[in-house]
Parts: structure tokens; sequence; C-alpha cells
């Protein structure tokens, strides 16, 4: 675990604080997007107190994840990651981080809830990639990067958020506010979705579907809708013909339910845990329609935002490798660029 502080030109003092942590032994730390946004000098301090400059590698601001790199050196210790295990709700968990500057602290808490898709407004977070880890580990500012860690000290998921009662100066600027006992952290399969791609400095290519999502199911929808479903879900709105969804049979108005087993409470929950999904990948998508439950497979396909924060499909990547279609992005660049 690391302290950073974030410098921006012609500010006195640190511009933000927060954590982070070694993802290898190769020199790349993990943030938060929000703790070193417009930074122009990034300082890591690690735990036997020396310090060092980190270059930015990159940033994806709709998952609020950064990776930074140092020189590696003795003393840089990555941590264990739960890769491939499940997060139980009632399950002990460890935050560390830097709360209110106190460097290198670590609380205790619960995993209080799975699937929380409300903390994206407290981050500013630009996408709807949204499928939290609700804790009750104390987590304050300065905490924002520093990991979430099992009763086995291997990561589940990264410090981003907490829920409180903050309050606003005249320039609309947050003041800090402190833990009430409710905090987010983003899932460890999120992060390394993006950080994987980020050390190969490229785009961030997402799994991408093929939908239009309406409201999360209710009694309103469901009356708007006349459907007769009584649980939680996320309601197709629209299938878009010769895309994954429309090629594998899925049709407006399905109630999505789960993938791959997982459930889904809400839009927010289905598009984060197609995002994370490689293109050409296969996923069991679980639907009600029409008074009948149903898995339907599905090959998903590829897409990335660009700067006006839209999601643009790449039509047949579902049938391409990544390496297909990056050397076709990288082909259409100078065409797009005219």
């Amino acid at each position: 675990v690391v302290h950073i502080q974030a410098r921006t030109a012609g500010r006195r003092g640190p511009r933000a604080s927060g954590a982070g942590w070694f993802y290898n032994d190769q020199g790349f730390i993990v943030t938060n997007a929000h703790v070193i946004e417009d930074a122009d000098n990034i300082r890591v301090e690690l735990h036997d107190g020396r310090v060092r400059e980190a270059e930015v590698v990159g940033v994806d601001p709709y998952t609020d994840i950064a990776l930074l790199k140092v020189d590696p050196s003795p003393g840089v210790i990555p941590l264990r990651r739960a890769t491939g295990s499940p997060v139980l709700v009632g399950e002990q968990v460890f935050a560390f981080g830097s709360p209110f500057g106190i460097k290198f602290s670590m609380s205790r808490g619960i995993v209080s809830g799975l699937g929380r898709s409300e903390a994206a407004s407290f981050v500013g977070m630009r996408g709807g990639y949204t499928n939290f880890i609700q804790t009750d580990a104390a987590i304050n500012p300065g905490n924002s990067g520093g990991p979430l860690v099992n009763i086995d000290a291997r990561v589940i998921g990264m410090n981003a958020a907490i829920a409180n009662n903050v309050q606003w100066d005249g320039n609309g600027e947050p003041l800090q506010g402190q833990s009430a006992g409710i905090g987010f952290a983003i899932p460890l399969d999120t992060i390394e979705s993006v950080v994987e791609q980020l050390m190969e400095r490229a785009v961030v290519l997402r799994g991408f579907l093929g939908v239009s999502l309406g409201p999360d199911f209710g009694p309103d929808v469901a009356r708007a809708t006349g459907l007769a479903y009584d649980g939680a879900g996320a309601v197709l709105q629209a299938v878009p013909p010769g895309q994954p969804a429309a090629v594998a049979g899925l049709r407006t108005l399905d109630i999505v339910t789960a993938i791959d087993g997982h459930p889904v409470p809400n839009s927010d929950v289905l598009r984060s845990l197609i995002s994370i999904r490689k293109p050409g990948e296969a996923v069991d998508v679980t639907v009600w329609r029409a008074g009948a439950v149903q898995t339907i497979p599905v090959r998903l396909g590829a897409a990335y935002n660009d700067p006006q924060r839209r999601l643009n499909y790449i039509p047949g990547s579902e049938r391409m490798t990544l390496r297909e279609i990056r050397a076709r992005m990288a082909n259409e660049a100078p065409a797009q660029a005219e």
C-alpha cells in the first residue's frame, strides 16, 4: 500500500491525497482517477518512507480507475488478489488508506451489500459501469484508491467513495465529510479488466451486448408495459438488429435477471457485468420473457468510449480477437482524424 500526493501547478500544498497499491512487481500502482485528476505532479510514498515520482500510465474516468508507475526497486511488494473468488455479504474485510492524511491506516468491517450503483454520483463517475461493493469499514477522505482486502489479505476491491451528509462551499465544491458507515469499493473484476488494458497504454475496450435499457423494473414499469413480472431486473427497451444481442435472440421487453448466474438487480449492474468481459467472450444471459425464464448464450462484441462519452460499437468485433480489433482501430484512426 502507498500514500499518494497529487499537486497542481499554481496551487499551494497538495491538491489531493489518497492511497494506492502495487498491482505487480514492475512498479504499476492502482488508484482512483479522481485522486490524481488534473495533477501536474504525483508523488508516491512507500511504507518505509521512501518517496518516488510517479508517471500516469493511463486513466479510465468511466470506472474511476487510474494506473501509475514508479521505478521498481526493493520494497515494491505487490498485493495478492482474490481473482475469481466470490465476494459474500457478511464476510470480514479491511480497508487501507490515508484517512485525513493519516498514512497507512487500516479499518475493519464487513461487506454490507453488493451491486450498488449509488456511489457513482459521489465521485463524478462519467459512465454507468457501476457495481460497487458496500462496506461498513471506516472509509474517510484519503482512503480513496486504497485496497479493500478479505480476511486472507487478498484484494477484493478498491475504496472509492463514502455516503455522508457532506456540505458544499460557496464555489460549489464539496467540503470534507466523514464516514457514516456506508463506504463503496470498486470490485476487483472491474479493476483487472481495466488495468490490464491500461498497462498496454491502449484504449479501454469494453464488452458490448447491443441493447438499449429502459428504467429499472418496478411497479410503474410493470403497469406501463403490462409485464406480469414481480422481481428485479433490467428491461431491454430496444435490441438493434445485427448486434450481438439481436443475433443471439434477445428481444425488446425481455427482462435480464442474471449474467452467468450473477444477479442483475438494475441496469447499472448489467452494464458493469457486460463491460468487464472480453470481446468475443460468450456469456449466458438469463431473461424473463412472457412468463417463462430462459437462458440465452450471447457472444459479446467490443465497444469504446469516445471523448464525447459516447459508447461506440465496433461492428463484427464479436468474431475478432483483441489483436485484430486493435489493428482495425489503428488502421481507421487516420481516416477518423481527417
